[in-house]
């Protein structure tokens, strides 16, 4: 049995037969002029009829793509209101079945009139204000391609007799009505800004034909219930009515991701004007479409057997600025409106015959496998082709099966979930404001078995039961359009959390189903999807002690940064992606150095290199990116940032999986940055500005706050945290002028850019030098105007890693300091408060800061004693200037030190206490003696040797709590001027400044 949909104004036109015209006329004084109609006698009533009445100005020449305008003036001449009018320009139908259905129809651009039925006394001047009328206005469905008021099947004078008024308005279809210009004279839906004039219209003039302009009620079908759905979510049409019917189609689909956006429907408009003979890079490219004498030329091919093409309205304009789960979560709709939707059982009969030509041949298995991979691929790859095949081919073996079956699934994808998704997100998200019913309609009539529905048997006359059938069908709609309650026995669509659903079947007017799209409608498989930015991503549940994580990986949030765009600013995603973006796997790390020592390399683990690389990471609790979850309950983000000397690191490493964490009701983030010289070589010039791997930071962290509450985040409470060299970044981005205002707290573990007494590591002459000098390695001229250019054309970029020295297993690179991302050392900004304000800070140390980090002078791995601790601290100081106390720091460190270990030890201590402990202590401590009551900071000790502590990577056996060491305890287990002593012997300890002899005493003068 096939169902289709258009039922209720189809049985209404199937009455007509009943009509008879009495040859009496009616005039009706409108905005539009003076409208003459004529009177019908319809199922033993008088119903005034309205044909052609234009609501706006004829959309030609400069009007063509621009949003309707209203008549400048009345009509001078009495408008004959009782013959059709034109239709909008489309193509012809094909289908004999359809062509029927269609009637004859007369096409112009000269279309935009509405038609209006009511009963006779409505119209009765001495008629009581109290006894207006309910107004239902319809919106003709044919994928916004083809449709016209003037077919036969929407005469609404038959529904008229059910005491409201009809009216039934034209609108632009194809490129004429949704063309794309990205300008106020051409903004895209003008098909819809029709509707909403024709809306407005009827508001002005409702009591004109007895109608209550406060009681209209919006309905629609197929394309139709699409713009009903878009007018419930446009800003523009807020108050506009009070009711509205959607009968199988909404604006909710693909995930969230829009069939057609802005970048695609711009570029889709600048091909018409290629394909017309138009300059699309001329600014009057819409003026020499505007000029084009024939508007048929607008018409799109259709293709080979289809019945009409589809035209996809434009998502991220004013009409409509943003999704439908996106309005929902944020509550952008319409509130308190009355909302009666539904489907039928079979909706994918004839949809996917018109699109599918191949499925009217033989049709199988191995062609629903290739209708299937055809819609896949229209959808960029977001469905899941396996689990969709596995639950629409259970059972079927034979041709008329795969048919059935393939029927079901564009059906449930192109309607019945669409329809039941934005339904449910309505109940949903409004609490007690909107009131939701719910249909199936589910009986086959005369008109649902011809060959339109696929089926052989031949279109037949209405039998009683179908007869008594569309009565009830229309009272049930016309109640609700007067009442908002649409039957006695049919309860909310989500009552007390359960879905219910009204069966529309004469055969028992009283069934009530508990949601019986829950399974083709919810698929809970292993993979969600998210729409972002930067297009929709596909993700994977994973479950972690006891909790359902989503897991999503290789976002990309900026362009490649190759070509121009090396040592560039990193350029934001200049369209989102087509395809489905695959977040199941990991993505490529940015270029670096492999490791060497086999314990850092079983940390990093398998990473594939590339400048392709800047991408992200998401993990958010399962709940978390549910659609009905409460704005009030989005969860804290935490956005980390690796450490790695800002040499080496990605995001892909294992120890940075952020799972774990996750299940601590947070949402974790993790984002690659451009490393070494591709990422920190300063130019002098703004395409190469230096620290461009602090803008990629900066840039997703912008992304992630665009997209937070896709992934359940709230983007008011963002904490950036890193690690040594991420650490350090934590520690620019406060003290950065254009990192103000995007996060709330912060986590510095072990790191700050407070270092050397205010005299940078390094400065712009000194970077600009080394630049030049990697420019001279690299056979590029220095001198030249074009040096940059030239380093940009190298083909490897593996040539700009430095090289590593002996015994080490990475290089430092040490980020620009004058700059505009850091324009002031640390110890100035504090002095001068210019910081940011406002923020919570958490830092800390651990016991050992120095191991492995001291590894970086090669000669501590042979047998170290004094003569080489004096060599090495030579060396550090040399290092910084000549700016160390040398003999103040021996007498300090030394003391006591007699045997091999002990000097390693000693030394790991003061190059620890100089690169990390002292500099990070330092920068909290200026922090919260320079913010006054504005900045609460907090400064833990970490103390405790673990598993991970006490191998080789740490330099000892036994005892060493090495830089590093926190990390696997934030990402792999539960979380762990008064510093609080991380360690389980006593997780109550508290010191009082541990560091005074130290950062305060021995190190006072150089931080």
């Amino acid at each position: 049995m096939a169902l289709l949909h258009p039922f209720c104004l189809t049985l209404i036109a199937c009455l007509i037969v009943c009509c008879v015209c009495d040859g009496n006329s009616i005039d009706v004084n409108t905005s539009s002029g003076s409208v003459r109609g004529q009177t019908l006698h319809v199922l033993n009533r008088s119903i005034h009829q309205f044909l052609n009445i234009p609501y706006a100005e004829p959309p030609l020449g400069p009007l063509r793509f621009a949003p309707p305008e209203p008549l400048r003036a009345p009509k001078k001449d009495v408008i004959d209101g009782t013959v059709p009018g034109n239709s909008c320009i489309q193509a012809p139908m094909k289908n004999p079945e359809l062509i029927h259905l269609a009637g004859k129809l007369t096409t112009s651009e000269d279309c935009l009139t509405l038609n209006v039925w009511t009963p006779m006394n409505t119209v009765d001047k001495e008629s009581p204000v109290d006894q207006l009328k309910p107004i239902m206005f319809w919106i003709f469905g044919g994928a916004f391609s083809v449709g016209s008021i003037y077919r036969p099947i929407y005469n609404g004078s038959v529904l008229a007799t059910h005491d409201v008024v009809i009216v039934t308005a034209n609108y632009r279809l194809g490129q004429l009505g949704f063309l794309y210009g990205d300008r106020e004279d051409a903004p895209g839906n003008v098909g819809f800004y029709d509707q909403l004039l024709a809306l407005k219209w009827v508001r002005e003039n409702a009591e004109q034909f007895g109608g209550d302009r406060d009681r209209i009620t919006i309905l629609g079908e197929s394309a139709g219930s699409w713009s009903v759905s878009a007018h419930i979510l446009s800003p523009l049409s807020k108050g506009l009515f009070k009711r509205a019917i959607m009968q199988s189609g909404s604006v909710l689909m693909r995930n969230e991701r829009p069939f057609m956006g802005t970048v695609d429907a711009l570029a889709k408009a600048k091909q018409t004007a290629r394909n017309l003979q138009c300059n699309p890079y001329d600014y009057k490219w819409l003026d020499c479409l505007r000029a084009i004498e024939n508007p048929e030329l607008f018409l799109e091919p259709v293709s080979e057997r289809a019945a009409f093409t589809v035209t996809f309205p434009i998502m991220g304009t004013q009409f409509l600025p943003i999704t439908a789960q996106k309005a929902f979560k944020r509550q952008e709709f319409a509130q308190d409106i009355e909302l009666l939707a539904g489907v039928t059982t079979d909706e994918g009969l004839p949809l996917a015959a018109g699109h599918f030509p191949e499925m009217r041949d033989n049709f199988g298995e191995q062609e629903f496998g290739k209708a299937l991979a055809k819609l896949n691929a229209m959808t960029g790859n977001s469905l899941d082709v396996t689990q969709l095949s596995a639950h629409y081919l259970n059972g079927t073996e034979t041709h008329g099966n795969y048919v059935r079956a393939f029927g079901q699934l564009y059906g449930d994808w192109m309607m019945t979930c669409p329809t039941y998704a934005f339904a449910k997100g309505l109940a949903t998200s409004s609490g007690d404001h909107n009131s939701v019913h719910f249909y199936r309609f589910n009986y086959e009539t005369g008109y649902t078995s011809g060959k339109f529905c696929g089926s052989t048997a031949g279109t037949r006359l209405f039998t009683e039961t179908e007869y008594d059938f569309s009565i009830d069908v229309m009272k049930i709609w016309t109640d609700f359009a007067k009442h908002g309650k649409a039957h006695d026995v049919w309860p909310q669509m989500v009552d007390k959390s359960v879905i219910r659903v009204k069966d529309l079947n004469p055969n028992d007017m009283s069934l009530i189903l508990d949601n019986p799209y829950e399974m083709c409608c919810v698929c809970d498989g292993n993979s969600i999807d998210v729409n972002t930015s930067s297009g929709s991503v596909r993700g994977q549940t994973l479950h972690v002690l006891n909790r359902s994580i989503h897991q999503f990986l290789n976002i990309p949030y900026a362009e490649p940064p190759l070509g121009p765009l090396r040592f560039a600013l990193p350029e934001p995603l200049r369209a989102p992606k087509k395809d489905v973006i695959d977040g199941t796997v990991p993505g490529n790390s940015c270029i670096q150095v492999p490791m060497k020592d086999p314990e850092l390399k079983h940390l990093a683990g398998k990473l594939t290199t590339s400048e392709d690389c800047l991408t992200l990471n998401v993990w958010t609790p399962m709940s978390s990116v549910d659609k009905e979850s409460p704005v009030d309950q989005l969860k804290p983000i935490m956005f980390w940032i690796y450490g790695g000397a800002f040499s080496v690191g990605s995001i892909y490493q294992p120890i940075y999986n952020g799972s774990v964490l996750a299940t601590h009701d947070v949402v974790i983030v993790t984002a690659n940055y451009r490393l070494g010289q591709l990422g920190f070589l300063y130019g002098d010039r703004e395409d190469a500005p230096g620290n461009v791997g602090f803008y990629d930071q900066l840039l997703a962290l912008k992304w992630v706050r665009e997209n937070a509450e896709q992934f359940g985040g709230d983007k008011d409470r963002i904490t950036i945290f890193g690690e040594s060299a991420g650490s350090w970044s934590v520690s620019a981005h406060i003290l950065s002028p254009l990192s103000k205002g995007l996060f709330k707290r912060a986590i510095m573990q072990s790191g700050a850019v407070l270092m050397r007494n205010e005299r940078p590591f390094m400065g712009t002459v000194d970077a600009l030098a080394k630049a030049k000098q990697t420019a001279r390695n690299l056979q590029c001229n220095p001198y030249d105007y074009k040096w940059l250019d030239c380093l940009r054309a190298v083909e490897d970029p593996e040539l700009f890693l430095e090289p590593v020295p002996e015994g080490s297993d990475f290089t430092v690179t040490f980020p620009v300091m004058g700059t505009q991302f850091l324009p002031i050392t640390a110890q100035k900004a504090f002095k001068r408060q210019e910081f940011a304000q406002d923020i919570e800070l958490l830092a800390g140390v651990t016991t050992d800061e120095g191991l492995p980090l001291a590894a970086d002078f090669p000669e501590m791995r042979d047998n170290f004693g004094k003569q080489e601790f004096d060599k090495v601290l030579a060396a550090l100081n040399a290092m910084t200037g000549n700016s160390l106390d040398v003999t103040k720091l021996s007498a300090h460190y030394l003391n006591g030190t007699e045997t091999h270990g002990n000097y390693v030890r000693a030394f790991g201590q003061l190059y620890g206490d100089y690169l990390m402990t002292c500099p990070t202590y330092a920068f909290a401590k200026g922090l919260a003696t320079s913010g006054g009551d504005n900045n609460s900071v907090h400064f833990y000790r970490f103390n405790y040797e673990t598993g991970y502590t006490s191998g080789k990577f740490c330099g000892s056996t036994v005892g060493t709590v090495c830089h590093g060491a926190d990390v696997p305890l934030v990402f792999d287990k539960s979380s762990v001027i008064r510093v609080k002593d991380l360690n389980p012997n006593d997780m109550s300890l508290i010191l009082d400044n541990p560091y005074e002899s130290t950062c305060d005493g021995i190190w006072k003068h150089y931080f």
